[in-house]
Order: C-alpha cells, then structure tokens, then sequence
C-alpha cells in the first residue's frame, strides 16, 4: 500500500511554539514556586499549565506529519488549548484582584465560554477560519462589560500589557483568517507570523499575571 501524503509544511513551522512551551514550562515553574498562599498558588497554577498546554500542543501538532485520523484529533486539541489559555489568562486576575462578586461571575463566565469554545473546536473543527478567529477575539472581549473595574484593579502598567497583548493576539487572528502576508510560504508562511503574534502577546500576558501573582 502506497504511503498516505502528507500536506507540505513550511520548514519552521511549529519551531516557535517548541521553543516556547519550554519557555512556558520553566517560567510558568517558577510562577508557581514564587506564589504565597493556596488561592495565589491555584490561580497561577491554573495560568502556568493553561500556557504550557497551549504552546506543547501547538508544537506536537504542528512539528510531526500525522495520519489524517490522528492529524484531525490533535486539530481538536490544538484549537480547544487556545480557548483554555484565554480563561487560565482570566482566572488569577479573577481571582487575586476583583472584588469577589465580580470575580466569580467573570470567571464564571470565562470558564463557561471556553467550555462552549473548545465544544466547537472538537464538534466543528473544520469551521472557517474567518468564524474560529472571530469565535478566540470575542471570548477574549468577555471582560469589556467588567472594564471599569478590572481596570481599576489591574493599574496602569498591568492594563497596558493586557491590552497590549490582546491587541496582539487580535492582530494575529487577522492573519490566521486572512492567510496574509505569507512572505516565505516554504519556511516561514502567514501561519509563522500568527505564532510569532501569539509568542508576543503571552510574553505581555505573562508579564502583568506574574505581577498580579507576585503582587509587584
């Protein structure tokens, strides 16, 4: 029997998630090890692995050729990871800093958007792109109806990098829908660009939790 073919794949692709997730891993470690108290130490947990997750499953998937069957299943997992990172984002802010009424219905809702998003990662996977890029910026617009007070709990410098971030990974949802620009599609193709976006944007996020966490 002949072999199955796989898709060609740009040479670097999945190289950037590998690198981060063993970023990911040792930062998200030391988050954890520098928390104070059970409910800081949950909280940032709950971000530390929702991170890892992203970037380890982003890698695996990307980096190796799999059998159609296979390749579908680690689609899944690719896509749901992305939900599960937005609300591990949420939960120490929701956590750690809001007023606890606030908080919980935030979380609440986060958690019960990602559920709903990863339902359509696993049950719709071959959405368009254009739907599952405006399904990710959405679900990470949840906090708008609670900005004045998430604001206000975050500050200045934390507000910035969260915006920063977002505006980031809004940026590379453009390019994941509109599969533009695609400057070197054997090696480093518009799928790159939108992994070297979303690198950016957690590197932002992770800033302002690891300050959240460490209460500096």
């Amino acid at each position: 029997m002949a072999p199955i073919p796989h898709p060609e794949k740009p040479l670097l692709r999945g190289v950037s998630h590998h690198v981060a997730f063993v970023v990911a891993l040792l930062a998200g470690g030391l988050l954890v090890l520098g928390s104070h108290g059970a409910e800081t130490m949950v909280a940032s947990l709950v971000y530390a692995l929702s991170l890892a997750t992203l970037f380890g499953v982003s890698a695996l998937y990307h980096r190796k050729n799999w059998q159609p069957a296979a390749r579908m299943v680690m689609r899944r997992l690719d896509h749901s990871a992305i939900f599960l990172l937005i609300a591990g984002t949420y939960t120490p802010v929701c956590m750690l800093l809001l007023e606890p009424g606030v908080g919980k219905l935030l979380l609440g809702l986060v958690w019960a958007g990602a559920i709903l998003g990863i339902a359509q990662s696993v049950f719709w996977v071959n959405a368009p792109k254009a739907v599952s890029a405006t399904i990710y910026v959405a679900f990470g617009c949840l906090v708008i109806p609670f900005l004045p007070q998430t604001a206000a709990a975050l500050g200045g410098m934390r507000l910035a990098l969260i915006a920063g971030g977002g505006a980031l990974y809004a940026l590379g949802a453009v390019v994941y829908a509109l599969k533009r620009p695609d400057p070197w599609p054997a090696v480093f193709g518009y799928h790159e660009i939108f992994h070297a976006l979303v690198i950016a944007a957690s590197v932002a996020h992770f800033a302002a939790i690891a300050s959240v966490v460490l209460g500096t």
